[in-house]
């Protein structure tokens, strides 16, 4: 997978945990374990790290390619349910990404229901 395939899904994942405001150790911790597990440098880390909770999540998975489309939404759905349930507006965050990804719902659906297996 690209680089910047990484760094865009680990940048949404991080948006995921600070848009419902609720921010939790499984979550960074979450977070922690993407970057590691695709050997993100410091400068990336922090990049991915300076997130603002008004970033568009759009403009973040903008030139994802296909291969890396579909572990966007793997790990976007286990990052909104990290601390068990997503909140309305974890969701909504979802489905806005799949959509400018143009992702059919049944996939949506599909991660979502893998993610909390």
């Amino acid at each position: 997978m690209e680089t910047s395939d990484k760094l865009a899904i680990c940048k949404v994942v991080a948006q995921a945990i600070l848009v419902d405001g609720e921010l939790g150790d499984a979550e960074f911790e979450l977070l922690d374990r993407l970057m590691e597990r695709y050997g993100l440098d410091p400068a990336q880390r922090k990049q991915v790290r300076a997130r603002n909770i008004d970033d568009d999540p759009a403009a973040l998975v903008e030139g994802v390619t296909e291969l890396g489309k579909a572990e966007l939404l793997h790990e976007l759905a286990k990052a909104i349910l990290v601390d068990g349930e997503a909140s309305p507006v974890e969701r909504k965050l979802l489905d806005g990404v799949a959509r400018t990804l143009a992702i059919p719902d049944d996939q949506v659906e599909q991660a979502i229901a893998k993610a909390k297996a």
